[in-house]
């Protein structure tokens, strides 16, 4: 956490660590770019905008990972997701649930099968020109034209294959960013309307809600405009320089709007092998009904401990049983009856006023 001392700001031990993450995959950002891209031979300079973007992007975005996941409340799940990882047992359930959770995302289909299928096309739409987009940018992937009609396709400087320019992998390639552009309109026009629609609710049409729907929507809508331009050298130039500015924006907010939730959303699985079935519980020292597992358990009193906060074995007792431990205290201090009886608690006896 950063404190405020002398005027200044003092970095806490989590800021600086992120700092220095952010600080080094910058760094080896850029020096991929200019190795990957034969030393900015096959860098596209009308390209420099999105590359500086991706640059602040990924500092931005690091920072942001690290000092999320480093932060105690976090980093439990953190451990536990790194753990699974590497225990044979648990990497398999790791990968599965990873399938279903983050790729496959079921559990937004429980809620609405409508409102599932429009987070898939946002979110692979987003995906799809990310993964296709970073490799133009950054000079990584390039294509040489071998002959008339026959492309081959360049990634670091190695042949990867070839395809012809006329047959339907061909036209894959060259329509990808269109219909990855598709499926984030209709995923964002979804969830837009639907916020619309619902404006009632308190908060569902905040900025923060409704900017970065609003901002997909116009990247991929600006995108669209650039093949349907190339008729009009000026409406092209238009299209190009709203969709890059646009882009930028989008780049550089990204670690820090809600669409940064994607960067925290894997620790579920951390959480997921914490409140396992299998893992070990603790009991309610009252009356023996289970809580939360032995890990998230000590975690929390860990937390609270570091903060000053001391509740002895109030922490261990369930809802039910805190609720009886407040009644008796209240009743033997008061010293009135409540229903039902708990223990240890006597009327007072009546003062001499109230003999009187």
């Amino acid at each position: 956490m950063a404190v405020v001392r002398g005027g200044g700001i003092r970095l806490g031990l989590t800021e600086r660590l992120a700092l220095r993450d952010a600080a080094s995959v910058t760094a080896l950002l850029a020096v991929a770019v200019w190795a990957g891209s034969g030393r900015f031979a096959f860098f596209d300079p009308a390209l420099a905008g999105y590359l500086g973007a991706t640059l602040v992007a990924a500092f931005g975005t690091t920072y942001r990972l690290s000092a999320f996941w480093r932060r105690p409340a976090s980093a439990v799940y953190a451990r536990a997701l790194a753990h699974g990882l590497r225990a044979p047992r648990q990497a398999w359930t790791v990968v599965r649930a990873a399938g279903r959770d983050l790729a496959a995302q079921r559990f937004i289909a429980r809620r609405s099968r409508a409102r599932w299928a429009a987070h898939l096309l946002l979110s692979l739409g987003t995906m799809a020109s990310v993964a296709i987009t970073v490799p133009l940018v950054c000079g990584w992937m390039h294509f040489v034209a071998d002959g008339g009609a026959i492309y081959r396709v360049i990634v670091f400087g190695l042949p990867l294959g070839r395809f012809a320019i006329a047959g339907p992998l061909g036209w894959v390639v060259f329509h990808a960013l269109a219909l990855a552009a598709v499926a984030v309109v209709a995923g964002a026009g979804y969830f837009l309307a639907l916020r619309l629609r619902t404006r009632a609710l308190p908060g569902v049409t905040s900025s923060f809600h409704v900017g970065p729907l609003v901002l997909l929507l116009a990247v991929a809508l600006s995108g669209l405009a650039l093949p349907a331009t190339r008729g009009s050298a000026t409406l092209f130039l238009l299209a190009a320089r709203l969709h890059e500015a646009l882009v930028v924006v989008l780049l550089v907010g990204l670690p820090f709007s809600k669409l940064g939730h994607v960067l925290v959303r894997p620790l579920h699985l951390g959480a997921q092998l914490v409140r396992a079935p299998g893992a070990r519980r603790t009991t309610c020292a009252g009356c023996g009904a289970a809580l939360a597992p032995v890990a998230q358990q000590a975690a929390v009193e860990r937390l609270l401990a570091a903060r000053g906060f001391r509740f002895d074995d109030h922490q261990r007792h369930c809802p039910a049983c805190r609720r009886r431990l407040v009644a008796t205290a209240q009743s033997a201090l008061l010293g009135a009856h409540f229903q039902p009886r708990t223990a240890g608690a006597r009327p007072a006896s009546p003062s001499r006023d109230q003999a009187a």
